[in-house]
């Protein structure tokens, strides 16, 4: 409980930090051309004592992680002409990216998980229970994870009119600016619904890619959509449910046979 505690006082300082340093408050129609660089360099101590009856000494030794890579995240209204789409990325590193939609369940054990074994997860998050709790949403930044828009309220996009996309897109990626200091330059559409529309608003919002998937997580299974073995470059798909605890278990098993790691998404996919 105390180490839970720790994390969260730890990313609240994080965030505060955040808050103070932003350049600008993102929001729908914001169109400033100012640059917001977040960067989180956390760090973990431990400390052993061991007594007797006659002495007691203590010692303290302090393990800095080295700082993970920063991202220039464009700000709204800023980017190309459309965002490009992907369901898989194209590398030969063994590596897997995983992402994880909605955040109605917050499971604690998950993040627990995430952060013991480093796995740098893309959470695309919608924006009434990202508000609930960021600070427990927060806590996948201290392994180089990143917070994405997936729409504020998680409409099917596909078929809706530019301005009303945009707003949707616009508007969770402003919520998650103004609570954490800077947002994710990814985005995830509802149901995996989206149509040029969707590329074009997206890249009005300071997106510059539209991640979908081709692998999926749950009830413990990992679907690869009939395919026999992990391929390099796969994304996962799966959700903040009462299953995505046994779900990351099963993933870690399915890595761990076949030689692969989770690699962070936006590392192979960086801002232009």
């Amino acid at each position: 409980m105390n180490s839970v505690l720790s994390r969260r006082a730890r990313l609240l300082l994080v965030t505060m930090s955040f808050a103070v340093s932003a350049c600008s408050s993102a929001d729908a129609t914001s169109s400033t051309n100012t640059t917001t660089v977040a960067t989180i360099a956390p760090a973990t101590t431990t400390t052993s004592t061991t007594s007797t009856s006659t002495t007691t000494s203590t010692t303290t030794s302090t393990t800095t992680l080295p700082p993970f890579p920063s991202y220039s995240i464009a700000p709204i209204g800023v980017g190309g002409d459309s965002a490009a789409h992907l369901s898989k990325v194209d590398t030969v590193d063994k590596v897997v990216f995983l992402t994880i939609d909605d955040g109605i369940v917050k499971d604690q054990r998950v993040m627990d998980f995430l952060v013991e074994h480093r796995w740098p997860a893309t959470l695309f998050l919608v924006s009434g229970e990202f508000k609930k709790d960021p600070l427990y949403f927060a806590q996948i930044l201290t392994v180089g994870g990143n917070i994405s828009s997936h729409t504020s309220t998680h409409p099917e996009l596909s078929g809706l009119d530019f301005d009303t996309q945009r707003k949707q897109i616009c508007g969770m990626r402003g919520t998650i600016e103004k609570a954490l200091g800077s947002a994710g330059h990814l985005f995830r559409p509802p149901y995996g619904s989206w149509d040029e529309t969707t590329l074009r608003a997206a890249a009005s919002c300071g997106i510059n890619a539209v991640v979908t998937w081709n692998s999926e997580l749950w009830e413990g299974n990992v679907d690869l959509a009939h395919r026999p073995a992990l391929q390099p470059g796969d994304v996962f798909l799966t959700h903040f449910r009462n299953d995505l605890y046994d779900n990351l278990v099963a993933l870690e098993a399915r890595l761990t046979a076949e030689g692969f790691t989770v690699g962070n998404l936006e590392d192979y996919l960086p801002n232009q």
